[in-house]
């Protein structure tokens, strides 16, 4: 091959030594290095792809300059320990039989070939496919697998089938909800982004720490630490890197109790009684969809009232304020939602709820203000209500103020439009037009509406406070004291887990309609035109 084709990688290369390592001098001798084992290369060996060997070369040479360093340092802080001692604030240290497994695992893996490992990182920690690796390495797909069977087996036999599978075992982790306004999935939806903040989460940790409790090679965690950092997932600390969120575990949850269901009832109670006292003054007010009937209304009602009233317990009674939504440099504000689910899928706590809105900033022309809100229990869940075609999409199309009686003419949506809208059961079919499938009300008339619902039951509030100081008080004993500013939002997010088990209830006694087994479950979307009601 004409040697002349290194000549545009020079600079890449010295420019990657040079970003990796921090200091110009060790820059040029690590860049000469690769560029003579290229250069050696190329003139002993028929290269099919000499961009995917240039930086495969580049990536090796890189690592075991790295591991030489680390042994130099290694020899020399144990001659000068003495002179050292280690000071640690932080109270949760894992113990050392931990560490020591997690360091064999380390050195077990830089005992694999380069053909080996370099593959084995990019499969497990970088989550390419492996035709993806066939074209990175310039491999048969036939070669990729058998590679990284083989580099299973050499690992297996030196430590053991259980600690290969601790180390590399998928996070199951759900990363798609946050309270505020961001896309904490952007983040953390890779397995190399999760290891890295579950490693840093009890304890902050060096690049070199966390790569011995990962497995994973130091310059591939360089390489993502930026990408956390700037998304807030991880912070600095010194030269350690800490995780910035709460990580509720499935060991957290077995902590935490759950609401009793002597409360359960007591409130599926109040409801159930407020539903049959209010259903003659709703049938005679004048919003539209004031004619569904409460078993549809009431998957609002719930939600609204009961999560206005543990705020308000929990911020004015017990004084545990949420606080301000923390600015993010990505522009976006707010906290990291993050659980761990029981398995891949990765789906959250089945009674999980939320809200989402659409409106104001999601593309409405803003004519006539307005918002349409879309309370969801995680079991009943359907993301294609608020994505792809669904409320964001109607706030975007003006859908109300252009229909203000509910009713869509058919020129207002393609044929394609009002079938998947159907579909999503957000509109039904009435004659030659289409009607709405969701209450929308002016912000008057749901102010007046919502009131012959509220709680005010002074026995049911004392139950209730002592269930939220309860939740509060769990968190704090298995929260790392560094994110201790962040429990309360969490705390807020665990509560309202109550009404997907008061919904639920109140379905089994029959006053709130069941899902129906072909349309999603959508009596929890409504509409309020004016200002945002903070739901």
């Amino acid at each position: 091959m004409d040697q002349d084709k290194i000549i545009p990688y020079v600079e890449p290369i010295f420019r990657f030594c040079r970003n990796r390592l921090g200091n110009r001098y060790d820059a040029e001798d690590l860049a000469s290095e690769i560029l003579m084992y290229i250069l050696v290369g190329m003139r002993k060996y028929e290269i099919k792809s000499l961009d995917a060997w240039v930086w495969r070369i580049a990536h090796n040479r890189y690592a075991r300059f790295v591991e030489k360093q680390r042994k130099e340092r290694m020899v020399l802080s144990e001659e000068y320990a003495d002179l050292n001692p280690v000071y640690d604030d932080y109270t949760r240290i894992e113990g050392e039989n931990t560490e020591r497994s997690f360091e064999t695992v380390f050195r077990y893996l830089h005992t694999l070939s380069e053909m080996y490992r370099d593959i084995f990182v990019d499969y497990y920690i970088g989550e390419m496919s492996v035709r993806a690796l066939a074209e990175k390495y310039a491999l048969t797909e036939t070669t990729v697998k058998w590679r990284l069977n083989v580099g299973r087996q050499k690992i297996k036999e030196r430590i053991g089938t259980e600690q290969m599978e601790k180390i590399y075992g998928r996070i199951n982790w759900n990363t798609v909800t946050c309270n505020g306004a961001m896309d904490s999935d952007r983040y953390l939806h890779t397995q190399l982004a999760r290891a890295i903040c579950k490693a840093a989460y009890e304890t902050p940790q060096t690049l070199e720490e966390i790569s011995v409790r990962t497995g994973i090679p130091v310059m591939y965690i360089e390489d993502e630490i930026p990408r956390l950092e700037y998304g807030d997932a991880v912070c600095k600390i010194g030269n350690k890197y800490a995780t910035n969120f709460i990580i509720f575990r499935l060991e957290d949850r077995k902590m935490v109790e759950g609401a009793s269901e002597q409360v359960i009832k007591g409130i599926a109670d109040h409801f159930e009684r407020s539903f049959r006292d209010a259903a003659d003054a709703v049938a005679h007010l004048d919003f539209y969809g004031h004619d569904f009937g409460m078993e549809r209304l009431g998957h609002f009602i719930v939600p609204y009232v009961l999560r206005k009233k543990i705020g308000t317990l929990k911020e004015d009674r017990l004084q545990l304020q949420n606080g301000a939504f923390p600015p993010r440099k990505d522009g976006g504000y707010g906290w990291f939602n993050v659980e761990e689910t029981a398995d891949k899928n990765e789906n959250p706590a089945e009674y999980g709820t939320g809200c989402n809105v659409a409106g104001g900033d999601d593309g409405s022309k803003g004519k006539i203000p307005g918002h349409i809100y879309y309370y969801w229990i995680a079991k009943y869940f359907d993301k294609d209500i608020y994505h792809n075609g669904g409320t964001r999409w109607l706030c975007a199309k003006d859908i109300f103020p252009e229909n203000p009686d509910g009713i869509v003419k058919t020129a207002f949506l393609s044929e394609e439009e009002a079938a998947s809208l159907i579909q999503k059961g957000l509109i039904v079919k009435d004659g030659s037009n289409y009607r709405l499938n969701f209450a929308c009300l002016s912000e008057d008339e749901f102010a007046g509406f919502i009131s012959l619902f509220h709680i005010e039951d002074e026995e049911l509030e004392n139950v209730l406070s002592e269930w939220i100081l309860s939740v509060r008080n769990s968190f704090s004993k298995f929260v790392p004291k560094r994110l201790e500013s962040q429990i309360n939002q969490w705390v807020s997010s665990y509560l309202f887990e109550i009404v997907g088990y008061v919904t639920d209830e109140l379905m089994q006694r029959g006053a709130l309609k069941k899902p129906s087994p072909d349309r999603p479950l959508t009596d929890g979307v409504f509409y309020v035109s004016g200002k945002y009601i903070y739901p």
